[in-house]
């Protein structure tokens, strides 16, 4: 699992700040159902989620040239899918769409 997750990390990043850009607004981010947060080495952050679409683990990080990459994990840590060159602007709507969004859910 750690040699899995380590391949994947690129450079330290502040996870606050990313926090922050995730849970704006924050209640497209409760409907992910975050059960666990954990930072891996100040260099990625992983999400335990329970999505309509994807209910195990979302793991973000940021490359070196500002951009996020998101990889959705299966519960044993394998990659099923990456998604990259994510600026942070576009960071939830982008989760949100891979992990619980449905058509209905529009206001």
């Amino acid at each position: 699992m750690i040699d899995t997750i380590q391949e994947l990390l690129q450079r330290e990043f502040d996870l606050n700040d990313t926090m922050m850009v995730l849970k704006s607004p924050i209640n497209i981010y409760w409907t992910w159902g975050v059960e666990k947060m954990y930072n891996v080495k100040n260099q990625g952050l992983i999400l335990k989620v329970n999505g309509h679409h994807w209910k195990n683990f979302v793991l973000i990080t940021l490359a070196r040239n500002d951009t996020y990459t998101v990889s959705l994990l299966d519960e044993d840590f394998n990659i099923s899918k990456t998604i990259t060159e994510v600026y942070f602007d576009l960071l939830q709507n982008i989760i949100d769409r891979e992990i619980e969004y449905l058509e209905e859910y529009k206001f």
